[in-house]
């Protein structure tokens, strides 16, 4: 199952990164048995951390709830973009080059804008949560794309997805669900 899941993931991938270095906070988590495998074959320099889980480590101090480790790291290494997971990766944050955190809503914006640019963002909107900022509705409908809020939960989120046929959805948090390749929040993806 692994080693399916990882080419299901590699296949996703449309644009390599070649020459990049990619800061990676596994949490001591699953991600920890996958993600610095799939961004070297992407073609990134990867650089890990906190990717010897021992059962007990899971998420202490690191991953997407301890951001600060990786923003550090990126600074320090000079890495083009860094990724934090949460312990069963199921969320994902990144750090920019210059160290800044972007959290669940951006991220659903970035991915939302490169859908819509593809023709493949279902009714032009994005589900986000009655916790997602302001600033995600204002960016959204500056970018033509409208949005929704659910109750908080990933459950809501879904199941406003699968009623309206929408393509993307999720919370500021980091968990994402890209309906058309999964059913919940997948960090890796």
């Amino acid at each position: 199952g692994r080693d399916e899941y990882i080419e299901y993931l590699k296949d996703l991938v449309k644009e390599p990164f070649d020459g990049k270095t990619v800061a990676l906070d596994l949490a001591n988590g699953s991600a920890s048995m996958i993600a610095k495998e799939i961004f070297e074959s992407m073609g990134a320099q990867v650089i890990a951390r906190h990717d010897e889980p021992n059962g007990t480590n899971i998420n202490r101090e690191c991953g997407s709830t301890h951001i600060e480790v990786l923003q550090a790291l990126v600074y320090d290494t000079g890495a083009d973009i860094g990724f934090a997971y949460d312990g069963d990766a199921d969320r994902c944050l990144l750090v920019d080059e210059k160290g800044q955190v972007l959290d669940g809503d951006q991220i659903m914006l970035l991915c939302a804008l490169k859908l819509k640019e593809e023709g493949k963002l279902k009714g032009d909107t994005v589900v986000g949560t009655v916790m997602s900022n302001i600033g995600f509705h204002k960016a959204a409908e500056e970018l033509g794309m409208k949005t929704v809020s659910t109750a908080v939960g990933d459950r809501y989120v879904l199941e406003y997805m699968r009623e309206h046929d929408l393509s993307i959805g999720g919370e500021q948090s980091g968990h994402v669900i890209f309906l058309d390749h999964n059913t919940t929040g997948d960090g890796m993806l």
